[in-house]
């Protein structure tokens, strides 16, 4: 059994200041007649505790103990005196000197301790509970960030799906699927032309991350000719993408895998997708 999660809660130093319920410091007291551990941490404790105690223990000055002194009757003996109304007068036993000393010593030491006890578990709640709010705050902190990057990135899908709804459904633009050139790859895109004006929109979300210094190139072709249509951005690939303007009369679109950058002629080794338009 992992003790080391005990002796650091905190509790062992509760116990011994009395300062648990009587529930929990039953817990303790049961844990340290199953494990030694936990009856030594326990016993090491309460000797720092004394020791701090006893170094902080102060002696009472002499004019306290005559002003005691003074207070208390004197000494009339071990026999009793008649009095003028016939009563005993009463004997008062003085204690020695040196044993009233030690009492003082034991009164200034137990008051001492009383207050290393009280100033110990009053630091000791104050740094608990500084600790707990800080890691409170931190955790805060990530949550609050990891909320901001969930919403800002579920605003992001929501933004380029509405844009897809919209170019899926705008009359004026005709939809182009890139297919795979190998069959055993699944890989695709889906491109949105205006005939007309040339304007050029693609959908490069079901194309996989490009390789590190690779970037992937947009072309048309026009009776076989590839012209460069843009490059589809590292940073959005999951995001509709405006790309460059073609020209009337494109018959087909077409993906290359190039160096990051771009090229002006396509590598035809490096076609990755491709569609006719219909």
């Amino acid at each position: 059994m992992d003790l080391s999660c005990i002796i650091q809660s905190g509790d062992l130093e509760l116990y011994v200041l009395g300062m648990l319920p009587p529930e929990e410091a039953g817990k303790i007291e049961a844990l340290c007649k199953l494990f030694p551990e936990i009856q030594q941490e326990v016993d090491a404790i309460a000797a720092t505790f004394e020791a701090g105690a006893m170094q902080m223990a102060v002696t009472p000055s002499a004019s306290v103990k005559e002003k005691l002194m003074a207070s208390l009757p004197a000494k009339t003996g071990t026999t009793a005196t008649p009095e003028a109304n016939g009563s005993t007068a009463k004997v008062v036993e003085m204690k020695p000197v040196a044993e009233q000393k030690s009492s003082f010593s034991k009164l200034a030491i137990a008051a001492s301790w009383g207050l290393f006890l009280l100033a110990t578990a009053f630091s000791y709640y104050l740094y608990n509970g500084k600790k707990e709010l800080g890691f409170e705050v931190a955790k805060l902190k990530q949550a609050s960030i990891t909320s901001e990057q969930q919403v800002a990135e579920l605003t992001k899908k929501v933004s380029s799906y509405e844009l897809y709804r919209q170019l899926k459904s705008n009359p004026s633009l005709t939809s182009v699927m890139l297919a795979s050139v190998k069959p055993e790859v699944k890989q695709q895109a889906e491109v949105f032309w205006n005939k007309t004006t040339g304007e050029l929109f693609i959908d490069p979300s079901s194309l996989p991350p490009a390789p590190k210094g690779k970037q992937y190139q947009l072309w048309f072709l026009i009776d076989g000719q590839p012209t460069d249509a843009g490059m589809i951005s590292l940073t959005d690939v999951a995001a509709i993408q405006k790309m460059k303007q073609t020209k009337p009369g494109a018959q087909m679109f077409a993906i290359t895998l190039e160096d990051e950058g771009g090229k002006p002629t396509p590598d035809l080794s490096a076609l990755v997708v491709v569609g006719k338009v219909s």
